[in-house]
Formats: C-alpha cells, sequence, structure tokens
C-alpha cells in the first residue's frame, strides 16, 4: 500500500544549498529539517530566514545537510511504497538527492520497493491552513496537502 507525502523546501536561491525541508504525511503529521547552510541571497535573507522556525512540526531537527536524507527515511517509516508531492520538480530534485546521499556525502540506497513522484502545477496560497506562513517549508507541504485534498474548500479543480 502507498502513502503520500507532501514536501516542500527552501534553498538559497535556485541553485543554492538546501536550507530545510518540510515534509507532512496523509494525516497531518509533519517534519521539519533546518540545515547548518547559510544562505547569502538577499532575497532569501530577507524572506525565508526570518520564517525559517515559525512552524509547528510535529519533529523536527537541525542537521547538516548530508543528513536530511536520514531524516527524511526516518520519517517515511516502513512504506515501501511512497508516493512524493510536491508543487515543484525543483523539489522533487531534492529530495531525491537528499534520500540518496549518506551523511558522508556519498551515494546512498534509497532502499524503497517502488517510489512515485507527482508534481502539482498549483499555487497553494491562499490557504485556510491556520497558522500557515508562506515561504517556511513545513507550511508550504502542509498548504500543498491542503490544496490537493479533495474534502478542502480550496482543492476545487485539483486532481
Amino acid at each position: 500500500m502507498s502513502e503520500r507525502f507532501y514536501i516542500d523546501c527552501e534553498f538559497d536561491g535556485h541553485g543554492g544549498p538546501l536550507l530545510s525541508f518540510g515534509i507532512v504525511d496523509e494525516a497531518g503529521f509533519g517534519g521539519h529539517f533546518r540545515t547548518t547552510e547559510t544562505a547569502t541571497d538577499p532575497w532569501v535573507i530577507e524572506n525565508v530566514l526570518p520564517l525559517m522556525d515559525s512552524h509547528d512540526a510535529d519533529i523536527e531537527g537541525t542537521v547538516p545537510v548530508n543528513a536530511i536524507g536520514a531524516h527524511l527515511h526516518y520519517f517515511l517509516g516502513t512504506t515501501q511504497y511512497p508516493v512524493i508531492v510536491a508543487d515543484s520538480p525543483v523539489d522533487i530534485g531534492r529530495f531525491c538527492a537528499a534520500i540518496s546521499t549518506g551523511d558522508d556525502g556519498g551515494w546512498a540506497s534509497a532502499d524503497y520497493e517502488h517510489m512515485t513522484f507527482e508534481v502539482h502545477n498549483v499555487d497553494c496560497y491562499p490557504t485556510d491552513v491556520p497558522g500557515a506562513i508562506q515561504h517556511n517549508a513545513l507550511w508550504d507541504a502542509r498548504a500543498l496537502r491542503a490544496k490537493l485534498t479533495m474534502n478542502h474548500p480550496r482543492a476545487e479543480g485539483c486532481i
């Protein structure tokens, strides 16, 4: 049986280092993992960094960028068929890089029998998610989950 996980990332400019990773499961359980990387992009410094720790994560941590994969493996638990959902292919790429990178920075096996990736080109804001803060990885993942959940009023027209 597959399980759906909604993700979002914050990074320093388009090609810059990963700054944080948000992930939410189908039930709304959320993780926020901040990296020890630093930002240099002025827009990111002004609009993302002040919001980085404004979340209600069920599990969280500040870790070196190479440790994000281990935290994602822990979050995904025992599922062998994760469906990873994002609103950008860039976030899927960051997920794939993280999940296949070991603590030493080298390759690591993802060890899932089958993974599926979905990209929904949707704007998740405005959202009805209480407390949501745009440009925070966890809140953006929660807003994506809400947007794509058929029972949610903002899901009109979503697949």
